[in-house]
């Protein structure tokens, strides 16, 4: 039997190479130097992370070469208490590696490696209380069979189809988390809100992330709608924010924040992630946020604060 976790990450892995900001992006016969390149897993590894970070148990399930770029990608991920047995082995494939290029407050990224063939075999769900799920236009009919809370997000359609297909999986989901421009486009709307409203008809909670303009949050069982916005934390290298959004927020609803607190606590997250407060690529733990929550004034303060007190090796 699997090992129970709080927080299940299910979708692709990738190793990244995050760079310190840069002052432009590099044009053609250039070379730029930065005072910082750090390898750590990437893509659904960031929900990962970012939860264990805040005291969750986490694990990942997702395809796994056998080659050295996997290889260090699992030590690193065994290295952050991340429970790897899940990963699922593809004999004489390596993972892809992205490198992750920061500049005027957005990051441009590179992605080196083919990609894994075929559909990913259904993971191994049992155990967990939560799952963070990448969702794509494949079947995944495992979701109708799990207890477990799921919630899904979405990548960049590089085809510009966003096929609306996708969205039948939101039916055996939790919540919902895709940025503005993909609310947008899998909706046909012109602003946040009004996407956010039409997901709403298809998932218990939808919200939906605005970057720096913090985000919009709709529990369709009550009908409460939030709005929160994001503290500017210093200088931004946005790569894996929006992940970091996603696990703080999931983590912070499974221990019984209410949606305004927890969206607004992520967001807070997600900031210090990509100021680099806790150090480059890292998520700050509950004592950290809650600690820069009371910093600046925000309301979800004493909800952190509450939470800390009740968190064993967080205080």
């Amino acid at each position: 039997m699997p090992l129970q976790v709080d927080l299940l990450a299910v979708g692709q892995l990738f190793l990244d190479v995050l760079y310190g900001v840069l002052p432009a992006a590099p044009t053609p016969g250039q070379e730029i130097f930065t005072d910082r390149a750090q390898l750590i897993p990437g893509g659904i590894a960031n929900f990962s992370a970012a939860a264990s970070a805040l005291g969750a148990r986490t694990a990942i399930a997702a395809r796994i070469g056998d080659g050295p770029v996997s290889r260090i990608t699992r030590a690193l991920l065994e290295d952050s208490g991340v429970d790897t047995t899940r990963l699922q082995l593809v004999p004489g494939w390596d993972l892809q590696v992205t490198s992750a290029l920061p500049y005027a407050g957005d990051r441009a990224l590179v992605t080196g490696g083919p990609a894994p063939t075929g559909a990913a075999p259904a993971p191994d769900v049992r155990g967990a209380s939560s799952i963070a799920l990448h969702l794509g236009l494949e079947d995944l009919p495992w979701l109708a069979e799990t207890d477990a809370s799921v919630w899904a997000d979405v990548g960049w359609d590089a085809t510009g189809t966003w096929d609306r297909a996708l969205l039948r999986h939101l039916a055996q989901c939790e919540g919902f988390l895709p940025n503005d421009v993909e609310a947008m486009a899998y909706t046909g709307t012109d602003s946040p809100l009004t996407a956010a409203r039409r997901l709403s008809d298809l998932v218990p909670i939808t919200v939906v992330t605005r970057g720096a303009d913090g985000a919009i949050g709709i529990d369709s069982r009550s009908g409460l709608e939030v709005e929160v916005g994001a503290p500017a934390l210093g200088p931004v290298d946005p790569t894996g924010a929006g992940d970091t959004f996603g696990a703080a927020l999931i983590v912070l609803r499974d221990r019984g924040l209410e949606l305004r607190d927890s969206l607004e606590a992520a967001c807070l997250a997600a900031s210090a992630r990509a100021a680099g407060l806790a150090g480059p690529g890292t998520t700050p733990d509950l004592a950290h946020l809650a600690a820069l929550a009371r910093e600046h004034r925000l309301e979800c303060t004493e909800a952190l604060e509450t939470l800390l007190t009740e968190t064993p090796g967080q205080s």
